[in-house]
């Protein structure tokens, strides 16, 4: 008999079809573990997820949906303008009163823009102890993300792969006590950040796995940080590859920047029903970028630049005859002659570009 393993996943609409990834390689890479993965969506209709199912079936899985509500959690969650977050991927603020059935007792997250690579079940199964989450260890965070958290007082959380002590957190916190520590988070940065509210909540009972056997990040700040070999390395170790990302939302299937655990990704990927639509949307958003280049091309090419150059210096000119008292013959010379010499420009480059 296999022992259960519950996850907590979010996705929705817009995305899901890069989760299948995530959830193919979960499941292939955990037979000796019953896995409940609960997807967290405030769209997501079993209709949508026809191939995860089907997934599901072949290795003895299950996958239950359950339903959030944006439209409520919208009046406690803030964003700075321009994030990429969606609000869904703070679900996990109201995952233990409200979302997850009362037969959960422990719960670990994957995050749908991952590859696991490896069996989870050891570090699912980790005793707790005195603590009520089990994640791995901070060596792999950005230094002013330590610093920040010792600034606040709290411990630094990583939240892919980490494992929540379900029944013990409802049982000592509130919703509430989730949200407080959120308003605290949101004075101090602007927004809400899970990492940082759990870090407080937590702080002092997080036991720590090391990252180089739990999971590695892989994005330009810890390529930077941690380096190819040290990455590659973790590779071969780690049970869970994370591609997250800033701004420019760099993913495996949006390559601003190429990162080795890329290849490890498409490598599943391939056999993914969604394969060419991956393809394809890859097509679409380089179309896209370069649609926006192109518009960015308009307003500075060479005619724009001259012609704003000229009118400047037609203003300029004409202010200097006014003062001068060169009165309106002067200032029609000058503009006429601007005229003249902004076509003889167009000519003189139209004949050279020949």
């Amino acid at each position: 008999m296999r022992a259960r393993m519950n996850i907590y996943l979010t996705t929705g609409k817009k995305n899901y079809k890069y989760a299948y990834v995530t959830i193919k390689s979960l499941f292939q890479n955990n037979p000796d573990s019953e896995i409940y993965l609960y997807i967290v969506s405030e769209d997501l209709e079993e209709s949508d997820l026809r191939y995860e199912y089907e997934l599901a079936e072949k290795y003895k899985d299950h996958i239950v949906i359950l339903r959030f509500d944006e439209q409520m959690a919208g009046k406690y969650i803030q964003f700075k303008p321009g994030d990429h977050w969606a609000i869904g991927t703070m679900s996990s603020y109201w995952l233990f009163h409200e979302l997850l059935p009362e037969d959960v007792d422990r719960i670990m997250v994957v995050e749908s823009d991952t590859v696991v690579v490896g069996d989870l079940s050891e570090i699912y199964g980790t005793d707790f102890g005195d603590n009520y989450v089990i994640c791995p260890g901070p060596e792999h965070k950005p230094k002013n993300h330590r610093d920040f958290m010792e600034k606040l007082g709290g411990d630094c959380l990583t939240f892919v792969l980490s494992v929540y002590d379900v029944k013990r957190i409802r049982r000592e916190f509130t919703l509430q006590d989730i949200l407080a520590k959120d308003e605290i988070v949101k004075k101090q940065t602007g927004n809400s950040q899970m990492e940082f509210t759990f870090g407080l909540l937590f702080a002092g009972k997080i036991k720590y796995v090391p990252g180089k056997i739990s999971c590695i990040d892989e994005n330009e700040r810890y390529m930077e940080e941690l380096g190819y070999e040290y990455i590659t390395a973790c590779e071969k170790t780690a049970k869970i590859i994370h591609f997250s990302s800033y701004k420019d939302y760099s993913k495996p299937w949006n390559p601003v920047f190429l990162v080795p655990g890329y290849r490890i990704w498409w490598k599943y990927a391939q056999d993914s029903p969604y394969y060419q639509e991956y393809l394809e949307r890859q097509w679409q958003i380089y179309n896209d970028t370069r649609a926006k280049q192109k518009e960015i091309e308009k307003n500075i090419t060479y005619r724009n630049v001259l012609l704003c150059t000229l009118v400047l210096m037609v203003v300029i000119l004409c202010a200097v005859c006014l003062v001068t008292e060169a009165g309106i013959c002067g200032v029609l010379t000058v503009a006429g002659s601007a005229c003249v010499s902004f076509v003889a420009a167009l000519l003189i480059r139209k004949i050279l570009m020949r």
